[in-house]
């Protein structure tokens, strides 16, 4: 009997107990919609020596489905349907397999950047790269940026956008995947995550 009644108010308690993640969703594009189509970056990550800002409502995310290394930060939107890592590589990663034929004397920025752009080219059908560009003056730290597109896991075309930035003796992949046009609205909170990108105190 007790088993009966447990069953039967069961549903109950796990409905009233959940979050509303739609009604969350929907605030949070709402917000963005609000701003003039950019996020709010309110929210301080350290990482492997340096610290950047995200979006407060960036999830971590555990799988690293999408990065080389398993140390990686992950962090993703549901409500606009963005993943974003960003991972540290140094002299000792390459002797890792994906890096080995794009090692260029002394670039070490240049080598992770294509080896890691190829990574994404090869993972899409019908890609495309965009020309590789050094990332603006006013963005404080040495780097490039480039975009990837094709057929992937998203609805539409996949879109990556890739960026490394070098600080000190260390290599720092951002990435930022969504659709087309998520894209097209949220790629200048990506360039503004760039620029937040400093070494952590």
């Amino acid at each position: 009997m007790r088993y009966r009644l447990l069953l039967l108010f069961l549903p109950t308690i796990l409905l009233t107990g959940c979050f509303d993640y739609d009604k969350e969703n929907k605030e949070i594009r709402e917000a963005f919609k609000n701003n003039h189509y950019n996020f709010k970056l309110d929210k301080t990550v350290t990482y492997e020596g340096i610290s950047f800002t995200i979006p407060d409502h960036f999830k971590r995310y555990y799988s690293h489905n999408y990065t080389v290394k398993n140390s990686s930060i992950t962090r993703t939107s549901n409500a606009l349907n963005i993943y974003f890592s960003v991972e540290r590589f140094n002299k000792s990663d390459l002797y890792r397999e994906f890096v080995s034929d794009f090692i260029i004397k002394n670039d070490l920025l240049n080598t992770f950047q294509d080896a890691y752009v190829w990574r994404r080219y090869a993972s899409l059908d019908n890609a495309g790269a965009s020309i590789k560009k050094e990332l603006p003056k006013n963005l404080k730290q040495k780097g490039v940026i480039q975009t990837v597109s094709g057929d992937g896991s998203y609805s539409g075309q996949t879109y990556y956008a890739t960026a490394t930035i070098k600080i000190k003796d260390d290599y720092f992949v951002f990435q930022w995947i969504t659709s087309k046009p998520i894209m097209n609205y949220t790629y200048d909170d990506f360039e503004r995550i760039l620029k937040s990108v400093k070494k952590a105190k």
